[in-house]
């Protein structure tokens, strides 16, 4: 499952620089879905999804809301 209303798009270029911040680096995105994402070796990729036709936020994965939450705490 996905967390949708979290990361509002507006906040993707500072959360861009935090994710650089924490050692990962930006990759290719695969297919229309993805909006960013980030690997780590030793880590599974970070994959920050936009829903077709959103305006306003963007998606993550279950298994990276602990480092969005992190984020948001800044």
């Amino acid at each position: 499952m996905a967390d949708r209303a979290t990361l509002h798009i507006h906040k993707a270029g500072k959360f861009y620089s935090f994710m650089y911040s924490k050692g990962y680096r930006s990759e290719a995105t695969k297919g229309p879905y993805e909006y960013m994402r980030f690997t780590k070796e030793g880590f599974l990729p970070v994959i920050i999804f936009k829903k077709l036709g959103a305006k306003e936020h963007l998606s993550v994965q279950d298994k990276d809301h602990e480092l969005l939450e992190e984020f948001l705490m800044l």
